[in-house]
């Protein structure tokens, strides 16, 4: 199971914890919760440099014989950290990032000062390295044997496609993880109507998380031309894990309708009806959610295993649609085998996800029909399989509390909806206040 440890980023002073295959942040605004989820984000699509990297080399062979990982990849990396927090200069000394993808095999990053300036150290495990090195030489062995070794274009291409897929196969053993990195942020609903003005975007002017979300909308939006309901004739395959037609059920009803799409245009067509909605006059809530369930299904039907974010996946929506979002998000992580972190303000999703917790304990044999004859078929949430984490904002930095009872293994329910506590208080003393009132009014 893969560790991060993060020290001095943003208001994280200090956290550490394993990352299993749900992870639940919940919190007041601007404790952290992204800045974790990001951190993970960056230390697991780390791998898709260096396939990338080494692909490079097999296709182009290498300039400098004596330039060898981890010196060639520094510079990327390091931008690419850039680009998901910001330049080094207006980061903290103490700065450190670990991240154990299992053991033997880690990466840090930290802030070091030369000349007064800041600059940020990358290293990798001895073993990391080592490995590193071994599939440098195999891929430059791959271009020496096939540089002069065919004029078939097809073959070639073949071969090529080969040599990516072995490399991907090859890093995901290497670092424990074969999953695509997906992160859908918030802010959904400007996205989706973003995707109308694709013409006029300069993605370049775009942060790399929103450009990435967008990018990847861009590339599954043709497969709803016919609706939610045909989007599996894109994806063919002899068997399925899931029922369709329940999903896509569950889907246009939390929708209100069935997206379609035709180039430039986007509609929600309503319900027991001919009427299509353009999708700037939805809504804000059926918005936010449109791509949150159109890329989980998609993902769905590709049957695809994936590490996803997912930020405030509540947002805009009724608790009734939160519980069924959450339900959604844990069956097609069971499905695909897929690991997701997910960052809320919202009790409603704690509440749901301690039932599935609460549910993925009492299923056995014997009451394996009956428990999802209750919260449905693929949406527990086996025992150890749930991280959840309270963030709170105590003065100059943020306190974790580890919301998993150790005896009972569910979420603590003192923490669920504290809020209410506050509510039930106040009305409380605002009754006796009344009570009071009327008493003295009678003497």
């Amino acid at each position: 199971m893969a560790k991060i440890y993060i020290t001095s980023l943003g208001p994280i002073k200090k956290f550490e914890m394993e990352v299993k295959k749900i992870n639940l942040f919940i919190g007041e605004q601007a404790t952290g919760k992204s800045t974790i989820s990001k951190a993970v984000f960056f230390f697991r699509t780390l791998r898709d440099i260096l396939v990338e990297y080494l692909y490079n080399i097999s296709l182009d062979g290498k300039t400098d014989m004596d330039d060898t990982f981890p010196k060639t990849t520094r510079q990327e990396i390091e931008n690419y950290f850039i680009d998901l927090f910001g330049y080094r200069w207006n980061l903290p000394e103490t700065l450190e990032l670990r991240y154990e993808y299992k053991e033997g095999y880690w990466t840090v990053v930290a802030l070091q000062k030369r000349n007064g300036k800041n600059y940020l150290s990358i290293n990798f495990s001895a073993e990391f390295e080592k490995d590193m090195k071994a599939y440098e030489g195999q891929a430059y062995d791959f271009y020496l044997s096939n540089k002069e070794s065919s004029t078939n274009f097809s073959f070639a291409t073949t071969e090529r496609l080969r040599m990516h897929q072995e490399l991907f196969r090859k890093i995901s053993g290497m670092l424990n993880d074969d999953m695509q990195c997906y992160y859908i942020p918030a802010g959904r609903s400007l996205m989706t109507l973003m995707t109308n003005q694709k013409t006029k975007l300069d993605y370049n002017t775009m942060d790399l998380i929103n450009r990435k979300f967008m990018q990847f909308i861009e590339s599954i939006q043709s497969k709803f031309d016919m609706g939610i309901s045909q989007a599996y004739k894109y994806y063919p395959v002899a068997e399925r894990k899931f029922d369709i037609s329940k999903v896509v059920e569950s889907l246009v009803n939390g929708l209100k309708g069935d997206y379609l799409y035709a180039p430039g245009k986007e509609f929600l067509q309503l319900n027991n009806s001919n009427e299509k909605i353009p999708i700037n006059f939805t809504s804000s809530g059926q918005q936010e959610v449109l791509w949150l369930l159109n890329q989980l299904y998609i993902l769905m039907l590709r049957d695809e295993k994936a590490f996803i974010v997912i930020e405030e996946p509540e947002a805009h929506l009724y608790p009734t649609l939160q519980k069924q979002v959450i339900e959604f998000i844990i069956q097609f992580a069971n499905v695909t085998g897929s690991s997701v972190i997910i960052t809320t303000h919202s009790p409603y999703v704690l509440t749901c996800m301690n039932n599935l917790l609460y549910a993925g304990r009492l299923q056995s044999d014997k009451t394996k029909d009956r428990v999802e004859k209750i919260i449905g078929k693929g949406k527990l949430v086996k025992e150890g399989e749930l991280f959840a984490c309270k963030l709170i904002k105590s003065k100059e930095q943020t306190v974790f509390i580890n919301l998993i009872d150790k005896e009972s293994h569910e979420i603590i329910t003192e923490s669920i909806d504290e809020i209410s506590d506050t509510v039930n208080k106040a009305y409380t003393e605002l009754f006796y206040l009344e009570e009071e009132d009327e008493d003295r009014e009678k003497i």
